[in-house]
């Protein structure tokens, strides 16, 4: 499981946090923006999958994990005028075949060691996926194909919840509650859905990869 938690720490990273507005709107169109992207989840994979037994084989495993995603996004790239391809149900598929590679990936890997620790790596994980990943699907189901903005103030509200989380059932009761309230009164329908989410998705993540 810690070889897949920490490609999937890398994955997040460099499809998530690494890609600025300029890589998001242009890759579908442009295929060196797409290489430029790629060449981000590579360095990304290598930053958050090292560790002292770092071996040919862990590089041959980022180099699988690093294909894959050319060839998925590439897939998008190519049917990029076709509006299902736009669409929540294909931004969900898409996602979950990057996942499903990973873990493929995961299971040839020989790699037991890590630099950066599971407990931190699952945390980053979980702040990463409510931050962006359901700040970004709950946008598009509200909001068909409209341009995302990058939501701040979600940002950093669904990306807390892990870290309040590992302070005990209480402290975590008392910040969905508070966070709760301020959704509902200062942010938008899709924020309150993917700030539900998010307090969801927390308790799976740190009670199923930890």
């Amino acid at each position: 499981m810690d070889r897949f938690i920490h490609l999937f720490l890398g994955h997040l990273v460099g499809d998530y946090v690494l890609q600025n507005k300029f890589i998001a709107s242009r890759k579908q169109k442009n295929l060196k923006v797409l290489l430029m992207h790629i060449i981000l989840i590579f360095f990304s994979q290598v930053a958050f999958f090292a560790g002292k037994d770092f071996s040919v084989n862990s590089l041959y495993i980022i180099s699988f994990v690093t294909l894959a995603h050319f060839f998925i996004d590439f897939f998008k790239y190519k049917n990029n005028n076709k509006p299902f391809f736009k669409s929540p149900k294909y931004y969900l598929i898409d996602q979950l075949m990057h996942i499903f590679t990973l873990f493929l990936a995961s299971i040839f890997s020989t790699q037991t060691f890590f630099y950066i620790p599971d407990k931190l790596a699952v945390i980053l994980i979980s702040a990463i996926f409510n931050a962006y990943f359901l700040g970004i699907y709950t946008f598009i189901l509200k909001n068909n194909v409209r341009e995302y903005k990058r939501d701040i103030v979600g940002y950093i509200v669904r990306g807390l919840c892990p870290v309040f989380y590992i302070f005990g059932p209480i402290v975590y009761s008392v910040y969905t509650l508070l966070t709760g309230f301020f959704s509902l009164y200062f942010l938008k329908s899709y924020q309150v859905i993917s700030w539900a989410l998010s307090i969801i998705s927390t308790i799976i993540f740190l009670e199923v990869l930890l």
